[in-house]
């Protein structure tokens, strides 16, 4: 009998919460999908080109417009050049491209450092492609990267390093020192670097987003993973990228081209038009940093400890205060007796550290979040 890979692997705690909610009337503030609609130029280019494009296939590697249009917005970011011919390939997705890149570079044997909380994508890609996930927790209360701490577990078996910067789920985000340490540790080694990128756009408090892709000697040897979903509010278009040298990208092909081989097609061309129209990014981390300012207010006089977060458009809440309950217990309990599902952090660590931290996404409606805050704010000490 073959062993399943993944027997050990069950659903994420946002499906898990979803199935949950269902027919009732929880909020779910765990839910993943953000509320806030795309703008209509990009809907309504969807809509014109897929009435134009719907019967094309693009290129595996994606549509060469809206590689160009990726390399133009990259370059202005961050001052760097890539090539939209053999350095950017488009993905279904961050997650395809995660998955994509991680059995691109990892093989039997091979070891993979990555942070926890960790996203839940990323265990099941290395345990599927014969590797072994060394696990290095994030501090509290910043969840700030122990370099000292990584730069122990680094041997000949180490392959990869994932990082993920702003970090899903805390809001954690790099630093220039968090850079320098990352190009320290990997400098002279064999060690490549996945950046997952996703939320690159939501970072707040006029901080920069520290990218892999600003330091040369990093980005060398990095694949940089990033999405339209989160950028556009169009999650469910499924349509994410990745960029990296031309060595490293060829490695990442070979495996894309038959794991997904074509993307779709009209979307493509929606967004490649939206981009080349010019897009203000500094809008889309407005409209986030508004919501979570908006209900880190509505909390400050709740049993819960907030540390506001730094970007994405997830908020954690401390909760020693109010209970002494499992993270997991104390969210069923606030779902069952105030019907808001928030999500326990525990879930994020392979061996289910518990903090006493939940978190939620406040990518939702204004009037929305009031409510489910009105009701976070009832729950007392027991």
């Amino acid at each position: 009998m073959i062993k399943e890979k993944l027997s050990s692997i069950g659903k994420d705690i946002y499906t898990v919460i979803s199935e949950l909610v269902q027919d009732t009337d929880i909020i779910n503030l765990a839910k993943v999908s953000p509320e806030i609609p795309c703008s209509d130029t990009l809907t309504e280019l969807a809509v014109k080109y897929i009435k134009e494009k719907s019967a094309e296939y693009t290129h595996p590697d994606g549509l060469l417009e809206l590689r160009k249009a990726i390399s133009s917005s990259i370059k202005k970011k961050h001052g760097v050049s890539f090539d939209p011919q053999t350095e950017i390939t488009i993905s279904a997705g961050a997650t395809q491209s995660m998955y994509t890149a991680i059995s691109s570079f990892v093989n039997e044997g091979d070891e993979v450092v990555l942070f926890e909380p960790a996203f839940n994508s990323y265990v099941p890609a290395i345990v599927s492609n014969g590797g072994r996930p060394v696990f290095v927790q994030r501090q509290e209360p910043d969840y700030h990267i122990d370099w000292e701490a990584v730069q122990k577990l680094i041997n000949t078996r180490t392959k990869l390093i994932i990082v993920n910067t702003p970090h899903n789920p805390t809001g954690a985000v790099f630093s220039e020192e968090d850079i320098a340490q990352l190009k320290k540790i990997t400098n002279g080694t064999k060690i490549n670097v996945i950046s997952d990128e996703v939320f690159e756009h939501i970072v707040f408090d006029r901080q920069k987003h520290q990218s892999i892709l600003s330091n040369e000697q990093l980005a060398e040897r990095s694949i940089v993973i990033s999405s339209f979903g989160v950028t556009f509010n169009v999650p469910g278009w499924k349509i994410g990228y990745c960029i990296g040298s031309e060595k490293l990208m060829a490695q990442i092909r070979k495996k894309h081209l038959f794991q997904i081989n074509t993307i779709n097609t009209p979307l493509q061309y929606a967004l490649a038009d939206y981009l080349n129209k010019g897009v203000d990014f500094s809008n889309i981390k407005k409209k986030f940093q508004a919501n979570r300012d908006f209900v880190v207010d509505l909390l400050k006089d709740s049993g819960f400890e907030i540390i506001p977060s730094k970007g994405t458009f997830y908020q954690l809440l401390n909760y020693r205060n109010l209970s002494d309950e499992k993270d997991t217990e104390f969210a069923r309990r606030i779902m069952d007796e105030y019907g808001v599902a928030l999500f326990p952090l525990s879930v994020f660590y392979h061996d289910s550290v518990d903090n006493k931290i939940l978190g939620f996404s406040f990518a939702r409606e204004e009037k929305v979040l009031k409510e489910a805050a009105l009701r976070l704010c009832k729950i007392k000490k027991q």
